[in-house]
């Protein structure tokens, strides 16, 4: 999918909406792409805000979430994770009797609080009592967006041209710290052992169909397929930039960073339980952001005349847009408000848009032409395994996990903490927002050539590609036009064609 979106946004030079020209029935699909993207914004920008309060407080001399008797403390604070687990296992044994559960038993028993979850949750969050009480805005961390935001915005502020030079910053930097991290905690008792639990597969477990899913729907929230981030990314590219070598790098080292990520971690785990005394499973408890630029490109792009020399202003009013939005984020019902979204707005849409992608690119788009596009801007055409993969595998493996998504689905829970019934109709209801483009779309296609032709064949001109579907690259163009398929490919042609 990753490999998809880039090709047909670098041959293009189109991103979000713009890039559906090659199937307008599906053009609700770029649009959706941008809404679930301006969702996720206003409230993802909060994950640059925190830490840049945790960086702040840090400047103390006394570390604040190292200490209880502070003004958001509870009388169940207690300073260090080994005297809270002490504590509670304590009230546990005292709490337990022969005929009541371990879980009723932790059900019964009022936990003590590490100093550290405290900062978090009463200082940080400031977390309010449910989804109802919404509470004052946390001012500090409600600067703190603003701060985050102002940052984004002088990224963003000349486009790629300015994001390329942060990119040097902020994608070696991260791996500075980690590797620093790691060397540090490896000198501490216990994180080898840590390192051992991450490594070492409980085979057991590949029989689980809840781990193959919770897998599926990491590498593909990771990867960022669905939202319009890669095909706005790609379009900026170079026409004969090696695509597909590049979707290659791109994958392993994301995910390669997330393996290193999790090395560190259980490190770090590894070292906690060595402190307790505990098993590693047991050490902690169950319970950068999107790119602006999507959302900044996609009015760009549909408005260039009236914005193309104002861009810096667009990124300032997306930023200020953003940040307002995002205060109902800073009050202290903000968490639940969080939680509630990011539940529902992030489970399937992006999954069923990619299905769809698969479906427009390589069975009415047609894999012979996609192949020569590809070919055009790389001297190579695909290969039939690429072709099996995006017109066979992808799509059944993406339905494959909507479906498990939907069967496993379970409202969502804030700690011990359950929400109202009505917030799963407003999740829903945003969950169904960026969905609502494919079918409105799709009609404004479809009227588009009502004027002059009948219903069918309005349907039928609505999948050919636009008058503006052309290569990025003006010296292609005329090629293009020569050897571009007027017809859509039958069935069984463009099934030859994938073997070939």
């Amino acid at each position: 999918m990753f490999f998809l979106e880039s090709a047909i946004s670098q041959f293009s030079g189109k991103a979000a909406k713009q890039v559906w020209s090659f199937c307008p029935m599906f053009k609700g699909i770029g649009i959706g792409g941008v809404i679930f993207t301006f969702i996720f914004t206003t409230y993802y920008n909060l994950y640059l805000a925190w830490p840049i309060y945790y960086m702040v407080k840090s400047c103390s001399s006394v570390l604040p979430w190292t200490t209880c008797g502070n003004s958001w403390n509870t009388d169940l604070c207690v300073e260090g994770v080994k005297t809270a687990y002490n504590s509670n296992m304590t009230a546990l044994s005292v709490n337990s009797t022969d005929t009541t559960t371990a879980a009723e038993s932790w059900e019964n028993v009022t936990l003590a609080h590490t100093s550290a979850e405290e900062f978090w949750q009463y200082n940080v969050l400031g977390v309010s009592t449910g989804l109802e009480d919404v509470g004052s805005v946390q001012w500090p961390i409600a600067g703190c967006l603003f701060g985050s935001v102002v940052m984004i915005f002088l990224c963003l502020i000349r486009g790629v041209k300015s994001s390329g030079k942060v990119v040097y910053v902020t994608a070696l930097l991260p791996y500075v710290l980690l590797t620093a991290i790691f060397i540090m905690t490896l000198l501490q008792p216990g994180a080898l052992d840590g390192i051992i639990y991450y490594v070492v597969p409980d085979f057991s477990k590949l029989l689980d169909t809840q781990v193959w899913l919770e897998a599926c729907l990491q590498v593909f929230y990771s990867l960022g397929p669905g939202y319009g981030a890669v095909g706005t990314a790609a379009s900026y590219k170079a026409f004969n930039q090696p695509c597909l070598r590049d979707c290659l790098i791109l994958t392993i080292i994301s995910e390669g960073t997330s393996i290193f990520s999790g090395l560190v971690t259980f490190a770090v785990l590894g070292s906690m339980a060595q402190k307790i005394g505990v098993p590693i499973a047991k050490v902690v408890s169950t319970e950068w952001l999107l790119s602006m630029e999507v959302v900044v490109t996609a009015l760009v792009d549909q408005y260039p005349r009236q914005l193309g020399k104002r861009r810096m202003l667009v990124t300032g009013g997306c930023s200020l847009v953003f940040f307002l939005l995002g205060i109902v984020f800073c009050t202290q019902g903000g968490p639940y408000m969080f939680q509630l979204l990011d539940w529902y707005v992030a489970a399937l849409g992006p999954l069923l848009f990619c299905t769809l992608e698969c479906v427009a690119v390589m069975w009415i788009y047609g894999t012979k032409q996609m192949s020569r596009d590809v070919e055009m801007m790389t001297g190579k055409p695909l290969s039939p395994p690429v072709k099996i993969l995006l017109a066979f595998v992808t799509p059944a493996i993406l339905v494959t996990v909507l479906i498990l998504t939907l069967i496993s689905y379970q409202p969502p829970t804030y700690g011990k903490y359950e929400f109202p019934s009505y917030a799963s109709i407003i999740g829903w209801c945003f969950a169904a927002i960026p969905l609502l483009t494919l079918p409105v779309y799709s009609i404004v296609a479809v009227r588009k050539h009502m004027t002059t032709h009948s219903l069918k064949k309005s349907v039928k001109l609505a999948f050919t590609p636009d008058d503006d579907w052309y290569p990025a690259n003006s010296r292609y163009r005329e090629a293009f036009r020569r050897n571009q398929q007027t017809e859509r490919p039958s069935l069984k042609a463009n099934i030859m064609d994938m073997f070939k």
